[in-house]
């Protein structure tokens, strides 16, 4: 899809739900590496891809891929080459990919009379954070430490955005994820106007509360910031408390509308309510209900006049998906 194309779009957008929580709860997988879900891609990439389908099955327009985490000097430290490190984190794509096409052959097999007719899904490429290879939570804090600069953060994302330019033409989004801190988000706003790239984007941040980012930035200032790029469709937030979520709506879509933005989508995934605990590299049990989340997802998307692409993150599961499409489709 390109840019232009996403901007036609008028209907609210049901985005899928946590991946690694997922591989967690009905595959058994660990999550304590420090490739985290990526792992895996090489471990037992059938489990993402069963993922991918569950999510679709539920009411998911778009897929978000398994590659928040990957990063190649990871996979080389297991054992692989850069090339096959390379290839693993592109594969991330075609999993999703196969996962959309197994649901559409089943969905058109129904014929044309069925309830809430779908559009085909879309996939979105997932880049996580800097704070997200730190591996110790900084993506929800955003102390990358005195070094940090806007030109590393620039390098940075464009080193792993070169790593799947190659497969550009079979995504729809690419989805920055969990940003936490201003500076970082200014660093890929100006690696996408320095690449002019002809592929909608995603901006969303992890925030610590209902006008704050993680790293204590105004929410505000960042939505406009990207705003401001024309291939950023949607901006928004993920990753977050969903007590925080509706005046964080209220927030994104009153800049885009006041900035003249009117056709670009506030992006709302919050994760389930629950906490990890990266001591224990595991879930402290806080999470909220699909029938509730899906209540508040209503309210959310009337925020945001909808105009809006809503899913769930960490914890959140199929069930909470399939509410969410339940309440406002």
């Amino acid at each position: 899809m390109k840019v232009k194309d996403f901007y036609e779009l008028s209907i609210p957008l049901i985005l899928d739900g946590g991946m690694a929580s997922e591989l967690q709860a009905t595959h058994g997988k660990e999550l304590s590496t420090n490739l985290w879900s990526a792992a895996c891609l090489y471990q037992d990439p059938n489990a993402i891809r069963e993922v991918h389908l569950s999510y679709f099955r539920a009411g998911a327009d778009i897929a978000i891929t398994c590659s928040y985490q990957a990063h190649l000097p990871y996979f080389t430290k297991v054992g692989f080459t850069k090339q096959e490190a390379t290839e693993l984190m592109q594969k991330s794509i075609q999993l999703a990919i196969e996962a959309r096409d197994v649901f559409w052959e089943e969905y058109q097999s129904k014929g044309s009379n069925v309830e809430n007719d779908r559009i085909k899904p879309m996939i979105a490429l997932s880049l996580g954070p800097f704070g997200a290879i730190l591996t110790n939570g900084s993506e929800y804090r955003g102390d990358y430490g005195s070094d940090i600069s806007l030109e590393k953060l620039i390098e940075f994302h464009k080193e792993r955005l070169n790593i799947f330019k190659p497969l550009f033409s079979q995504i729809d989004l690419i989805s920055f994820e969990t940003i936490p801190l201003y500076l970082e988000a200014e660093s890929i706003c100006s690696l996408l106007r320095q690449e002019q790239l002809d592929v909608p984007c995603l901006i969303t941040f992890s925030c610590k509360n209902d006008e704050e980012i993680s790293h204590g930035e105004s929410f505000a200032d960042c939505v406009k910031l990207c705003s401001r790029v024309h291939s950023v469709v949607g901006v928004g937030v993920n990753c977050t408390k969903p007590k925080f979520i509706e005046k964080l709506v209220k927030i994104a879509r009153d800049v885009l509308d006041e900035s003249g933005m009117h056709k670009k989508y506030v992006v709302c995934y919050p994760d389930g309510g629950a906490e990890w605990d990266y001591e224990r590299k595991d879930w402290n049990n806080d999470e909220m209900e699909p029938e509730e989340f899906g209540n508040r997802a209503k309210i959310w998307a009337e925020l945001a006049n909808f105009k809006i692409l809503l899913g769930g993150c960490c914890k959140t599961t199929p069930d909470h998906i399939r509410c969410i499409r339940q309440r406002i489709l």
